[in-house]
């Protein structure tokens, strides 16, 4: 059994060096991949029509179906750049969708995904707004709205969002108590994304890896038969290098 784990991508432009990255990363695994799992935010900007998908994302797109085609589990967790993903991904990919978390198995192995934006209990406004872009009022928007204009908006507050000043830091002391929490329904190993920092230890209850970044880290985690591995992906090459922060 060998699956990947990716999340935190921000794919906006097919030209862009982290999609092209992509892209070759996933054609590479064709054929040598029983599972992938994206934890959310693959994307700078998604949300599902029942029949249209943005052209910009047509590229990835068309990966995931050659790995669904040859056999290889798609499941996507829903971040706080991309929700409701709608029919294309449940229907055309035969991907199992994932709103918040879950824990799968995976030969003898529980693994509880998440995106890890819901890990800190004090972020009441980002939960508020959360709440608010998944709910059904929403969703019943993008049914009457062109997806022309949806696509303008939300990247212009994704570019307001990256005009702010983000600090990536060990989010241990929110990311433990909240693995600890999840492991304890049940998994054997705690996977997440969101902070763009990787981070792998190993508590009383379990494994737990955070990925970093699929921007400039090009992080994923490995599990092959059981065992992980954090990694990065060379920029200019398919040649991997660990990087892990071990506590």
């Amino acid at each position: 059994m060998r699956a990947i784990f990716i999340s935190d991508a921000h794919l906006r432009h097919p030209q862009d060096q982290n999609y092209q990255n992509l892209l070759n990363f996933l054609e590479q695994q064709q054929g040598n991949l029983d599972a992938l799992f994206l934890l959310g935010d693959i994307f700078e900007f998604w949300i599902g029509y029942r029949s249209i998908v943005f052209s910009e994302h047509l590229p990835l797109l068309c990966r995931l179906q050659q790995l669904s085609d040859n056999g290889c589990q798609l499941f996507y967790v829903e971040g706080n750049h991309d929700f409701n993903l709608g029919s294309f991904f449940t229907d055309t990919l035969k991907c199992t969708v994932i709103p918040d978390q879950q824990i799968v198995t995976l030969g003898k192995q529980k693994i509880f995904i998440c995106h890890g934006d819901l890990a800190n209990p004090q972020a009441k406004s980002y939960r508020l707004m959360r709440a608010f872009l998944r709910s059904s009022f929403l969703k019943f928007l993008s049914k009457i709205v062109p997806p022309g204009p949806t696509w303008r908006f939300g990247n212009f507050l994704c570019d307001l969002s990256r005009k702010k000043k983000h600090h990536h830091y060990d989010p241990s002391p929110v990311v433990i108590p909240y693995a600890k929490r999840s492991l304890a329904l049940g998994a054997d190993s705690f996977v997440c994304g969101h902070f763009h920092y990787p981070l792998r230890t190993c508590i009383d209850e379990g494994q737990v890896v955070v990925l970093g970044d699929w921007i400039k880290q090009f992080s994923y985690l490995e599990m092959v038969d059981g065992d992980y591995e954090l990694k990065t992906l060379s920029a200019s090459s398919a040649s991997d290098s660990t990087t892990v922060v071990e506590h």
